[in-house]
């Protein structure tokens, strides 16, 4: 299926400009450019957006973003492994700070009895030395 770059908007929930500045960079091309000037993009491209989104997702700059797509050997299979990988491990830290947040609001309405290392579960020594 094709879009233009208004229907791929919509359907990334990006905006057409950030489409626009990503073909300015050279990150994600249209597959061609249509008589009336419009931006068309092919499944190719659906596919890049979504790792480019989910690169940016974890944090990652559209510069590096771009070379890693552009290295002879992507592989996009082992890169989606990567991204779960890390989504899994994100999931499993949000899941410790909601049950510490979960504790927390137990003891402050005398429902529970929080020990003092408890308090601090799912803190990480590198998210307190921003």
């Amino acid at each position: 299926m094709e879009y233009t770059i208004q229907k791929l908007a919509n359907l990334a929930e990006v905006s057409t400009r950030t489409l626009r500045y990503y073909d300015e960079i050279g990150i994600l091309k249209p597959a061609r450019i249509n008589s009336s000037g419009y931006r068309i993009y092919g499944q190719k491209q659906i596919d890049i957006l979504q790792q480019i989104m989910f690169y940016r997702d974890l944090g990652v700059q559209l510069e590096k973003i771009k070379g890693i797509l552009n290295e002879p050997d992507f592989d996009a299979v082992k890169a989606l492994m990567g991204h779960r990988e890390k989504l899994l491990a994100k999931r499993e830290r949000m899941d410790i700070l909601i049950a510490n947040v979960n504790k927390t609001l137990d003891e402050k309405e005398g429902r529970a009895k929080m020990s003092d290392k408890e308090k601090f579960e799912g803190f990480k020594k590198r998210m307190m030395e921003c």
